[in-house]
């Protein structure tokens, strides 16, 4: 236990400690105007020492701004009345749900598409690819459909190459596959995602993919000129690496050190253990191995607990193994005790009874041990078997009954005046009682009175007798094998009442002069079919 408060407070220390670190390094992650500085040179430095791997002017490839629809990915998406079942590449479905279609602007081309795919047509217009609109309703472009229909040698690489301005740049990928590298600059645009052909379209300055850091050239405000350089990102990588920074996308919400457009400069873990003073460094570093200590011991511990639990589960499973034998035995001479019941004295039967309920115990004790060993997977430590009893004062006297003969006068039983019935398991509390009685007449003095009062729904059990207990509190008096100097005892007995207890949902209250161990339990409710006991 005092282990666990030890790191339970050196977590809550560090927690307060990294929140400090964290505050020192603030200070000194934030860009300053001489910071900006370096990384403007540091930008100028990398286009003079690193060649680009291919510029791309998207006006010489994409003429009108028709044309620049094949950049951005928002236009592969079908129109709104475009049947998504057709397949407007192959000559299936033909003319199916054009009506749709029919009041919109160039379905002449749709028109004659469809005519060309069904083979009403043997050939197409000569400028059909070279003219507006590029993209048919259903998102894909003329030239691709055209492409995958393959009706006039349109798959052959040379067709292709040919016209690849008219295919949407999504689709370059899927006819680099088909035909192999497609050469120039359009293998370069075959490998860029959707999001960074939005960012394109949109006019961002710098981009940053997996493969490639796309820089945009800057003209005079009144050219409208979309022009790119295209670096390898393992070419700026290996440029940066020995610098003090490097590069990401910006994320929203995120911290960053420079945010420079869409993109973000941050400082390489080294320059900020440089750029910190020594303290924070050698702090920071305590840290971390004061975390390493914390961790070693924890684990430390759940190992030793974890043993300790396999050891705990082995002996009860040897004791259990151990008594079922000579139980069985037992049970069987009380079955033949049994047939001879009539024949026996009365004091004779009062005692086979006695001995019968105490084998009957024995014997349940060891079917809760198995149960629990093969088991017990829920978070409760004992399962409980509620039952109604009808008559409260003679379960209490029938317990009290063995102390009565044992010690006679010793014991003083008050019980309440009026009988009741309630509902408990009659197992667990008697082993409650029982292991409280032996507790008061083995190490206290009697008389021992054993009193037991009904409050509304529930019950109070008092056990007081007059005996000293060098024990200051309940606490250290019911940890295991906890005894006193003249025990002779396990030392389990006060363990066992204090854990069940807790599962019953009450607590012992334990008082001195007389020694009072008290605890109230509530009536349990259970539910049967359409009757509540």
């Amino acid at each position: 236990m005092k282990l666990y408060l030890i790191l339970i407070f050196t977590a809550i220390s560090m927690a307060f400690a990294t929140g400090y670190v964290s505050l020192l390094l603030k200070g000194t992650y934030t860009s300053t105007a001489d910071d900006i500085l370096d990384i403007t040179k540091l930008k100028l430095s990398f286009q003079k020492s690193v060649a680009p791997k291919t510029i791309v002017n998207f006006n010489s490839l994409y003429y009108s701004p028709e044309q620049f629809q094949l950049i951005d990915p928002i236009y592969t998406l079908p129109e709104p009345g475009s049947d998504k079942s057709v397949q407007y590449y192959s000559s299936d479905d033909c003319f199916k749900g054009l009506n749709t279609l029919i009041n919109r602007v160039n379905f002449e081309k749709v028109w004659i598409w469809e005519e060309y795919r069904c083979g009403k047509l043997d050939s197409l217009p000569a400028q059909f690819f070279k003219n507006a609109p590029y993209v048919h309703p259903s998102g894909k472009s003329y030239a691709y459909l055209a492409f995958l229909l393959n009706k006039n040698y349109n798959k052959t690489r040379g067709w292709a190459l040919e016209h690849l301005q008219f295919f949407h740049i999504t689709e370059l990928s899927s006819v680099d596959e088909s035909i192999g590298d497609l050469g120039s600059k359009f293998s370069f645009l075959g490998q860029l995602d959707s999001d960074t052909l939005r960012r394109i379209s949109t006019g961002q300055g710098t981009i940053l993919t997996e493969d490639y850091l796309l820089a945009r050239i800057k003209y005079p405000s009144f050219f409208s000129i979309l022009e790119y350089r295209f670096y390898a990102r393992e070419d700026l990588e290996g440029f940066l690496k020995d610098s003090p920074y490097f590069l990401h996308n910006y994320r929203f919400g995120r911290n960053c050190f420079y945010k420079d457009g869409q993109l973000c400069w941050e400082y390489r873990v080294g320059h900020i253990l440089t750029i910190a003073n020594k303290g924070t460094v050698i702090f920071l570093f305590g840290l971390v191995f004061i975390c390493i200590i914390v961790v070693r011991l924890l684990i430390i511990r759940i190992k030793n607990q974890k043993h300790e639990d396999e050891k705990r589960r082995l002996a009860l499973r040897i004791l259990g193994h151990e008594f079922r034998t000579p139980i069985t035995s037992m049970l069987l001479l009380v079955e033949k005790l049994n047939k001879r019941f009539d024949k026996m004295d009365p004091e004779v039967q009062d005692t086979f009874l006695r001995i019968s309920g105490e084998v009957y115990r024995l014997q349940r004790l060891t079917e809760t041990s198995r149960h629990y060993l093969k088991a017990n997977k829920g978070k409760k430590l004992i399962h409980m078997n509620p039952e109604k009893i009808s008559s409260m004062n003679d379960f209490l006297y029938d317990i009290a009954l063995p102390f009565i003969d044992l010690h006679g006068d010793d014991i003083v039983l008050e019980l309440p005046e009026e009988d009741f019935e309630f509902v408990l398991d009659s197992y667990w509390v008697s082993i409650l009682l029982k292991n409280l009685l032996n507790n008061a007449f083995f190490h206290g003095k009697p008389p021992v009175v054993f009193k037991v009062v009904q409050i509304k729904d529930s019950i109070e059990f008092s056990i007081i007798d007059q005996g000293e207990v060098q024990f200051d509190s309940w606490g250290v008096m019911s940890e295991e094998f906890a005894k006193g100097n003249k025990s002779s005892g396990t030392g389990l007995g006060l363990n066992i009442v204090k854990q069940v207890v807790k599962e019953m949902g009450s607590e012992i209250q334990f008082s001195k002069n007389p020694t009072t161990f008290k605890f109230i339990l509530k009536k349990i409710k259970v539910t049967r079919g359409d009757s509540e006991l």
